[in-house]
């Protein structure tokens, strides 16, 4: 049975932009410092294995999740201020 595409999009965007409100701070050191990936690692993982259990095993095998985090964290960051990453 194929996952719902867009129901998953809504639910990775949801958990990237818990992300962003909670941890704003701690992603503004890990742009500054060119790090973002290690400082997000363990929220990370742990949003990895909700949507896993939200979606199931075929959509969390998507990069999804990982767009969601591109989409509504590092590309609305990189457009506030100038980070060496970009």
């Amino acid at each position: 049975m194929a996952f719902d595409k867009a129901r998953c999009e809504r639910l990775a965007r949801a958990m990237a932009s818990d992300t962003m409100v909670y941890m704003k701070d701690t992603i503004d050191a890990g742009l500054e410092n060119d790090n973002l990936y290690d400082v997000l690692k363990d929220n990370m993982d742990e949003n990895y294995k909700a949507f896993n259990v939200r979606v199931g095993a075929e959509a969390a095998a998507t990069n999804i999740l990982e767009r969601a985090v591109v989409d509504t964290i590092i590309v609305p960051m990189g457009t506030q201020k100038t980070y060496p990453l970009f």
